[in-house]
């Protein structure tokens, strides 16, 4: 009996570290990593701070979500691949550096997904919830950009017309322009495939802004007004 006790009680102090995780440090962590790519240089430690401030991210929300050992594992295997993938393309061949970059994107893709998990649990909108759809706007335009560095490098084929060595900074800053649908067109596709990447982010982030954040600000003002 004093063993099931104990056991229950660090259960319970297990939840209550998880309980403790907000979503601001998941999107500090994500902000630190979207501030990394945009000004840091093109150097080999960037790339891996980036990819060790994304996994922060994922584990955290993993952790939050309460996720089981499976998930956590899986979470915990995607950095270390994310972060062996980034050192192995430091040697500067293009293949490897498209190899990281869909690692990176593979990793990043877990986060919405570990989002989802807490919240088909409880469907209560609260000021967490504002934020980590905020967390997964700000992936969104990683993920896009990880993915369109990753296509460049794989087809051995400038993703940008006029700009045959675009840097991680050229690919953030385009996704994100896209993203919000600002499009300066200092940055344009030079392929089919660039165009169509393009068309998809910005149609996602509108689809995006005015259905689910729209939607999970407007539950949070009715909660408040109603309690």
């Amino acid at each position: 009996m004093p063993n099931h006790d104990g056991a229950a009680r660090a259960a319970d102090a297990r939840r209550a570290v998880r309980a403790r995780i907000r979503y601001g440090l998941v999107l500090l962590a994500l902000i630190g990593s979207f501030i990394l790519a945009m000004v840091a240089p093109a150097a080999w430690w960037a790339r891996v701070a980036t990819a060790l401030l994304e996994g922060g991210a994922l584990m955290l929300v993993l952790a939050r979500a309460r996720a089981d050992r499976r998930m956590l594992a899986l979470g915990l295997c995607a950095v270390v691949v994310t972060v062996g993938a980034t050192l192995w393309a430091a040697s500067g061949v293009r293949t490897r550096a498209g190899a990281a970059d869909l690692a990176s994107a593979g990793l990043l893709a877990l986060i919405p997904f570990a989002i989802g998990m807490e919240f088909r649990r409880n469907l209560t909108i609260t000021m967490q919830s504002v934020t980590a759809t905020l967390c997964i706007y700000v992936v969104l335009g990683m993920l896009f950009a990880a993915v369109v560095a990753a296509a460049s490098a794989l087809a051995g084929v400038p993703y940008f017309a006029g700009r045959p060595d675009a840097t991680t900074s050229d690919y953030t800053y385009f996704s994100f322009i896209t993203l919000a649908t600002v499009g300066y067109g200092d940055l344009v596709p030079a392929t089919s495939l660039g165009r169509a990447l393009a068309v998809t982010e910005g149609v996602s982030g509108q689809i995006y802004l005015v259905t689910v954040v729209a939607l999970v600000v407007g539950n949070l003002g009715l909660r408040q007004t109603r309690g």
